[in-house]
């Protein structure tokens, strides 16, 4: 008898194992990348059975990291009295496609707190099952504005530009040298979250051709800017525009001289020959 009991309590207990294997949350596992001021949705799916009617489901979205909650809904609509004031008026889920197991939720105008780790929970009294969606703000940087400096002890460049978040820059010269090191390279944000940065650069003893290049990349949404400019000095417009004029002066000369020395014998010619001129030429001795 007690042998019939404990193979009983087995299957009930196997089935329910059974049961609890079939129903799955299911999550991305690379992190979704929202850009700042713009909506994002924080995909989460579940399995559909009829051991979870959806007149009884729960979801809850929670930060992973403090449990926050971000949205919940039961009892067929959304409770929000709990919902931290981060998220107040942003968020919705898609009730209309519950019956196809869709639970993601959506997030209107994201900032810089949106950022992190959520826990999607999907599930009613018996069970259930969660995942984690990982968030990654970005915003892409504008066109930069460059502004050029001439010193006395050398130029001085920098490059402005605005995105999210804090980006790497480079700076090179001829022949493609890296001068990041010399760069000063300071990051400001702004009340909408944007980052603003600005990258100085002082260049001594330019060239009479110096090109330089600024590079800006901004990894999180595979970006990058690369502006390159050519600075030529007064010393090298001047030694550039000299051989040039002592060149065209050459030619001048070298042409009245050519001019010069066919005109001389044609016009001894034609005196001789109106006067009658003989010429004699001396005999050798």
């Amino acid at each position: 008898m007690l042998r019939k009991i404990s193979q009983f309590s087995f299957f009930v207990l196997w089935g329910r194992l059974a049961l609890s294997e079939r129903f799955k949350v299911l999550t991305p596992k690379e992190h979704i990348v929202a850009i700042l001021n713009q909506a994002v949705v924080l995909e989460c799916s579940f399995t559909v059975s009829e051991e979870l009617p959806l007149g009884n489901v729960v979801i809850n979205w929670q930060r992973d990291e403090n449990r926050e909650v971000v949205h919940n809904y039961y009892y067929g609509k959304d409770q929000l009295s709990k919902q931290n004031p981060h998220y107040s008026g942003k968020t919705s889920l898609f009730p209309e496609e519950f019956k196809n197991g869709n639970a993601s939720l959506r997030i209107e105008g994201v900032n810089p707190e949106h950022s992190g780790e959520y826990l999607c929970y999907v599930g009613n009294a018996r069970k259930g099952d969660n995942g984690t969606v990982t968030v990654v703000l970005a915003a892409f940087y504008n066109e930069p504005r460059l502004i050029i400096k001439q010193g006395p002890c050398g130029t001085s460049l920098m490059f402005e530009s605005s995105g999210y978040p804090n980006a790497n820059i480079s700076w090179y010269t001829d022949d493609n040298k890296d001068v990041s090191f010399l760069s000063n390279t300071s990051y400001q944000q702004d009340a909408d979250g944007l980052c603003t940065v600005q990258s100085v650069v002082d260049i001594n003893n330019l060239k009479c051709n110096t090109t330089c290049t600024f590079v800006l990349r901004n990894a999180v949404v595979n970006q990058t800017i690369s502006r390159s400019f050519t600075l030529i000095t007064e010393e090298c417009e001047t030694s550039m525009s000299k051989p040039h004029y002592i060149n065209l002066t050459n030619y001048v000369v070298g042409f009245i001289l050519i001019i010069i020395s066919l005109a001389v014998p044609l016009c001894l010619y034609k005196y001789v020959k109106a006067n009658n001129i003989k010429v004699i030429v001396p005999s050798s001795l």
